[in-house]
């Protein structure tokens, strides 16, 4: 039971860590992994969305324009995978917290996680539950339901209303995604210039 505590811990601090770093090069090669498994293409949209640098965003044109399933597949199935973990996370992340904390590894990495989690997650912390929704609902590397439920965790935002507010911000997110994905080359080119328009954002917010 204890050696099943530490392994959820060091995944779950995994999962979080990998979700707030944004690795490209480490996508691709996940991505590949999961290719490599024996399941249904049904399977690996669920486990993509499951995954923090993927979620939903990641999920949904991998499985209409990789594995050319329905909409009406996709999309459920993407979204299920993407609120699986959440659940988990909201539940038992204080417990993983205090334990994490007697340990000083462990512990300065999660403040430097909490720290730019704050950072990033300003919305949240001015409007509460709808800043939560409409911080998980914008499908970009920075957001999304796994840094959205550990906001929700840092600032003391009730259980069940963050439940339904990232749900709510992930079901917008599947319509943002799916629109854009419908358009092809040209919603590649709108993604894009949103993440232009965010990165110079950034950059200027860091220098005032």
């Amino acid at each position: 039971m204890a050696g099943m505590k530490k392994i959820l811990i060091i995944l779950i601090l995994l999962c979080i860590s990998l979700s707030l770093l944004g690795l490209s090069g480490f996508k691709e090669k996940l991505e590949a992994k999961i290719e490599l498994i024996n399941v249904s293409s049904e399977v690996k949209v669920f486990l993509i969305a499951m995954i923090p640098i993927f979620e939903l965003r990641g999920a949904i044109p991998i499985g209409i324009l990789k594995y050319e399933l329905p909409l009406w597949k996709v999309i459920p199935i993407a979204l299920a995978g993407n609120m699986f973990p959440i659940f988990f996370i909201l539940l038992f992340f204080d417990i993983i917290t205090k334990i994490c904390f007697k340990i000083p590894f462990l512990k300065k990495l999660l403040e430097a996680i909490f720290a730019r989690t704050r950072r990033k997650t300003e919305v949240i912390q001015k409007y509460e539950e709808i800043g939560l929704m409409l911080f998980v609902a914008i499908p970009l590397p920075i957001t999304g339901a796994w840094t959205g439920s550990l906001a929700a965790y840092l600032f003391g935002l009730k259980f069940w209303k963050s439940i339904l507010f990232i749900f709510m911000g992930v079901c917008i997110a599947a319509v943002v995604v799916t629109f854009l994905t419908s358009l092809k080359w040209i919603g590649a080119g709108i993604a894009f210039a949103a993440l232009i328009v965010v990165f110079i954002y950034n950059q200027i917010k860091k220098k005032s």
